[in-house]
């Protein structure tokens, strides 16, 4: 029993050292306020929507750029969903 507690021990030890080991070292930047704000999205970027059609069990993914579904389907996907 003190086997295993021990190796257990010794194990949670080197889990624990390792994240430590392998923290990044790059200074911190000069302008936090800069790190903050949200990229701006890229204009091919394509965002996927799962619908469930009722009566069936297979979810159906519909991927588009933001502005085609702005003009196929009156949706912005970037939107806050109510």
């Amino acid at each position: 029993m003190r086997q295993i507690i021990a190796t257990a021990a010794a194990a949670l030890a080197v889990v624990t050292a390792v994240p430590a080991m392998a923290r990044d070292t790059a200074p911190a930047p000069s302008n936090p306020a800069s790190t903050t704000e949200a990229p701006a999205p890229k204009a091919n970027t394509r965002y996927c929507v799962t619908d469930k059609t009722t009566g069936s069990r297979l979810a159906r993914k519909t991927c588009k750029t933001r502005a085609d579904w702005i003009a196929d389907d009156n949706f912005d996907p970037l939107a806050p969903q109510r």
